[in-house]
């Protein structure tokens, strides 16, 4: 005796296999990106931050926390400047590096500091020190090791 069951082409069954796996790709796409800010809008708001960090506020390091931006955190509100920075450079970042990260500044005696780190430029970092300031000027200053910031000199000695 013969039995007859209900048979598929293997094409149909191919192309069956190959729609469920296009709907779970499209399905998989649309919630994966329902993070807090996708990395070209993180670009495109450090991008626009250093250029009002440069243009409005000549590079001044303290601006970075006044200058809000763009909502980075799905808060509802923009966040600061820094905030951004941080993000896109990690969470180690001072105002001061985050201002020579945006303005690309160049490290000379006298730059403004807060820790080492921020005194440190190229690909071996260099070997300077954010100095304490000494007699009129309050704020640390970047300065070759061994050397101390003057602030009635203005400069490293």
């Amino acid at each position: 005796m013969r039995i007859k069951g209900v048979s598929m082409p293997v094409n149909t069954v191919i192309i069956i296999a190959l729609a469920v796996m296009v709907l779970l790709m499209v399905a998989a796409f649309f919630f994966s990106s329902t993070g807090n800010i996708s990395a070209t809008n993180l670009e495109s708001a450090w991008s626009n931050g250093c250029h009002m960090l440069k243009n409005t506020y000549h590079c001044n390091p303290d601006k970075l926390i006044e200058l809000k931006v763009a909502d980075i955190n799905g808060d509802g509100s923009p966040d600061a400047l820094l905030d951004i920075c941080r993000a896109k450079y990690g969470s180690s970042m001072s105002k001061y590096m985050c201002r020579n990260k945006c303005c690309g500044t160049l490290i000379v005696e006298g730059t403004s500091c807060e820790v080492k780190e921020d005194c440190q430029f190229g690909w071996d970092k260099g070997t300077w020190e954010c100095n304490p300031a000494s007699a009129g000027t309050p704020d640390p200053a970047c300065c070759p090791e061994g050397k101390s910031w003057n602030g009635d000199n203005h400069k490293c000695e």
